[in-house]
C-alpha cells in the first residue's frame, strides 16, 4: 500500500491469451482478474490465499461485469488496479481498472463471496482477513465498508 495507492497487478499479454488478430480474447481477462485477486491477497493483504482454501474458506466469484474500452494486444503490459468498493458480511466488491500505459482499456466489477468449501454456503469473512481488508480500505481511501 505504498503511498496509499491501490494495488496494481501487472501482467504481460501472452500469445496464449490472444485471438488470431493478436488481441486479448475477452474470456482471458477474467482469468487475469483471478490472478490479480490472488496476488492482491498474497502481496498486498499479506494473506496466504492457498492457506485460506486449505482452511476451508473458498472465495468464488458471484457476479462479474466488464466494459471493454480499448483493446489489449500481444506484448502489452496490462496494469490492473484493484479497488476495494465494499466489504460486506460475507462478500467483497472489487473494481478493476485495466490500463496499458495511459490508455484505459477496461473497467470491471467483481463480487466475491466467502464460502465454506465443505458445503458451499456463504460464511462470514474471517476476522483476520476482514482486518486486512479494513486496513487496505483505510490506507487507499477506498470507500469500502
Amino acid at each position: 500500500m505504498a503511498n496509499g495507492r491501490p494495488y496494481i497487478h501487472r501482467t504481460q499479454v501472452r500469445f496464449s491469451q490472444t485471438d488470431p488478430a493478436g488481441y486479448v480474447f475477452y474470456p482471458r481477462f477474467f482469468e487475469m482478474f483471478q490472478a490479480a485477486v490472488e496476488d492482491w491477497f498474497y502481496e498486498e493483504l499479506e494473506v496466504d490465499y492457498a492457506d485460506m482454501f486449505r482452511g476451508g474458506h473458498g472465495l468464488p466469484t458471484a457476479h462479474t461485469e466488464c466494459d471493454f474500452i480499448n483493446p489489449c494486444r500481444l506484448g502489452d503490459l496490462l496494469e490492473l488496479t484493484v479497488i476495494l468498493k465494499k466489504i460486506g458480511k460475507t462478500s467483497i466488491t472489487l473494481r478493476f481498472e485495466g490500463r496499458v500505459g495511459d490508455t484505459l482499456c477496461l473497467k470491471a466489477l467483481h463480487i466475491l463471496v466467502f464460502i465454506d468449501t465443505g458445503d458451499g454456503r456463504p460464511r462470514q469473512i474471517p476476522e483476520t482477513v476482514r482486518e486486512r481488508l479494513d486496513l487496505y480500505a483505510a490506507k487507499t481511501g477506498d470507500p469500502a465498508g
